[in-house]
């Protein structure tokens, strides 16, 4: 039997995050699914099958990592055939015996704001207060079992439109790392536009630190399968409502969860101007060797209120002080993707048919997205014009 390490690309908008669960649609639950399908694993146990990282809902991937024991040839499209088309395998590698996905030598993480007249240089004073070795107890879910809650944060980026992003892109044909530079304007571009831009952020993105060694907790082809007879599995899951304080929160903590309307749609929609066609977003880039659950989504919400001036970045080292409770809401998953993982000495093959057609999805999303954009900005106008 050899070992092989899968990266994983998917589009988290319609999974139950990464992570397998009943009676809902997972990452993990289809690739577990398809791979017993197509018999190159039999078991979890007996597969060694791993994980480097479980998303949350809503959350999306370039580049998570799985791992298994096959005695098959791994053949990277024949299983995308049988994968949905939001999740593909997008490139392999051999790896040893005892290699396990969660011990990552670094993960790269992208969060990305629309909000307007974001101060950046107050998020890149921010971003230098949180690079380095901290307690991130109040940017985790203070879950005591967690062996530790110090991080280390390598480096953060934050690239608004005036900026060239510079990745560390993965050649395709050799797999060597290349310094590429890559300009973000509109995010409304032309098709070719967006199609290469999606080939130049082929990079990857990961989660949280938690052994996923784990066995199999329910019989996962019977649930699986009955998940997938039913033609409605894709929208089981409950929305996100992700600025609600939720009850059980910290009631003696500082609570730090609702914008004042910064950044968000009033309740009459008074600040959005829906006839606009472009949009400038800003990335910010964190990389680091692990990350705690939801720390950086909860990190996030400190950069967006620091972002709109109604938050001193002095005020966020009290946050970093462990002996100090403070209960961040985490910001939205849906704006979250896990750029890359990468390890000591394995150098993955990205396949190039397999990259191709997930940008072919990429592609024809974004043009669903924009035909229902113009129909019912089309009726909002309408309406309007009734008055």
């Amino acid at each position: 039997m050899k070992k092989v390490a899968l990266k994983i690309a998917y589009i988290g908008t319609n999974f139950h995050g990464f992570q397998r669960q009943p009676n809902h649609r997972t990452v993990e639950g289809e690739l577990i699914y398809t791979l017993k399908k197509l018999g190159y694993i039999n078991d979890l146990n007996s597969s060694k099958f791993g994980i480097a990282g479980r998303t949350d809902r809503g959350v999306h991937s370039l580049g998570n990592v799985i791992s298994f024991m096959s005695d098959r040839e791994v053949i990277v499209n024949q299983i995308n055939h049988k994968l949905p088309e939001d999740i593909q395998i997008i490139a392999k590698a051999p790896v040893r015996y005892g290699f396990k996905p969660r011990y990552a030598e670094s993960k790269h993480y992208r969060y990305i704001f629309f909000e307007k007249d974001l101060n950046i240089s107050r998020m890149n004073e921010l971003a230098n207060l949180f690079e380095g070795e901290h307690d991130f107890t109040n940017f985790s879910k203070r879950n005591k079992s967690q062996k530790t809650t110090v991080r280390t944060i390598n480096k953060i980026e934050i690239i608004n439109n005036n900026t060239n992003i510079n990745t560390n892109n993965t050649d395709i044909d050799n797999n060597s790392k290349n310094n590429s530079n890559s300009n973000y304007n509109n995010t409304n571009t032309t098709t070719n536009n967006t199609t290469n831009n999606t080939n130049n952020n082929i990079n990857n993105i990961n989660n949280l630190d938690i052994d996923a060694e784990s066995s199999d907790t329910y019989n996962l082809d019977k649930e699986y399968s009955q998940k997938l007879e039913n033609p409605k599995y894709l929208k089981s899951s409950p929305k996100y409502i992700s600025d609600l304080k939720e009850s059980g929160d910290f009631i003696e903590s500082h609570y730090v969860g609702e914008l004042k309307a910064i950044g968000r749609f009033n309740e009459n929609f008074q600040n959005v101007n829906f006839n606009k066609s472009s949009y400038e977003p800003v990335f910010i880039d964190i990389y680091g060797e692990s990350f705690l659950w939801n720390m950086i989504r909860k990190m996030m919400r400190i950069f967006l209120f620091v972002g709109k001036e109604e938050m001193e970045v002095e005020e966020v080292k009290d946050m970093l002080d462990p002996t100090k409770e403070y209960n961040i809401k985490p910001l939205n998953p849906e704006n979250l993707i896990l750029m890359d993982i990468e390890y000591n000495n394995i150098k993955f093959q990205y396949d190039d048919y397999a990259l191709e057609g997930f940008k072919r999805v990429l592609v024809r999303n974004l043009f669903d997205y924009k035909m229902k954009i113009s129909l019912e900005n089309s009726l909002l106008n309408s309406l309007e014009s009734l008055k």
